[in-house]
């Protein structure tokens, strides 16, 4: 076990661990089993020992634990592989400082910004790391010739599918004003609209983090956040991932959803006014697929074969009757 992984786990204990702190560790956690059982170790000592005590010095508090489960192995190997990590660990740290004051001393070069901006029209791209993504319309992602030197810093404003090149050594965060997602590698989907405000985010497989300056949330494959920006509440839900995720084939998903929920997805998507004044018919619950290549018109004209209602559009706004 390393000394970076070894501070992370007393961050973890401690409750002092950041976002990029719980996505490594669960990483670091999920990859082995000798990694999951040497954590369990630990805290079955941190649990019986100085759980919810108040440490003046968590550090050497942890430190002695570390030692007194080492004066419990019974095999030097498992000695030997402790100091082993831990002097790679030593190595790997000296090195990366050399070549992080180096590289400061030398660099020179003018920082450049890139931006990638859709309008009407969805977007791919790939990032200098060879992540992949995918913007939706009217939004906009940039990043910095810094990218990739200590992390992988992008913003985002909109909506966009990532598929993250996994770096250990490197997180990607996305920053939301005001928020931000961190990963390692993994595939997840991010709708943060300036106008909105909701921010959501859509992990469909290996983990996110999700952070504001209160809270941090691990997210897992299917989970949904969403962040209300006024009130700072974050609630987490169970999902379709391939609903969500639909924009990036031009198509409208949807299932099992009330009928006044579907129309509020063709306002923001199509950019409408669309009243529905008969409460019982909002409450249908509705589920299929459309391709973004129809209009609001035949959309509806489509919806009332199923459903017993008439529309008609005056002055740029539809009417449901």
């Amino acid at each position: 076990m390393d000394q970076e992984i070894q501070q992370i786990i007393l961050r973890n204990l401690s409750g002092e661990a950041s976002c990029d702190d719980i996505i490594i560790f669960s990483d670091w956690i999920t990859s082995s089993t000798r990694n999951k059982e040497s954590f369990l170790k630990i805290k079955k000592y941190w649990d019986a020992e100085v759980a919810g005590a108040k440490l003046q010095n968590p550090e050497a508090t942890y430190n002695k634990l570390l030692e007194r489960i080492r004066k419990a192995e019974r095999k030097s190997a498992v000695r030997k592989f402790w100091i082993k990590y831990a002097s790679a660990a030593a190595v790997a740290l000296l090195i990366g400082f050399t070549g992080y004051w180096i590289g400061n001393k030398k660099s020179v070069t003018p920082i450049q910004y890139y931006s990638y901006i859709t309008g009407n029209s969805i977007s791919s791209f790939e990032l200098p790391d060879g992540s992949e993504i995918v913007l939706n319309r009217n939004s906009s992602l940039s990043y910095s010739s810094l990218y990739g030197e200590k992390v992988r810093e992008i913003s985002l404003e909109g909506e966009g599918f990532f598929s993250v090149t996994k770096n250990k050594t490197k997180a990607f965060v996305v920053d939301l004003n005001g928020s931000k997602i961190s990963v390692l590698g993994t595939v997840f989907n991010v709708k943060n609209y300036k106008k909105e405000n909701i921010t959501t985010a859509t992990l469909v497989e290996g983990s996110i983090c999700f952070e504001t300056p209160e809270k941090q949330v691990l997210l897992k494959p299917n989970q949904q956040l969403v962040f209300n920006k006024s009130t700072n509440k974050i609630g987490v839900e169970s999902v379709s991932t391939d609903l969500v995720t639909a924009w990036k084939s031009h198509l409208i998903k949807y299932k099992s959803i009330p009928f006044r929920e579907f129309l509020q997805m063709l306002e923001e998507r199509y950019n409408a006014d669309i009243s529905l004044s008969n409460e019982a018919l909002g409450n249908q619950i509705v589920s299929g697929t459309f391709d973004e290549s129809l209009t609001v018109d035949q959309i509806l004209d489509l919806m009332k074969k199923n459903l017993s209602f008439i529309w008609k559009k005056k002055e740029e706004k539809y009417i449901i009757n």
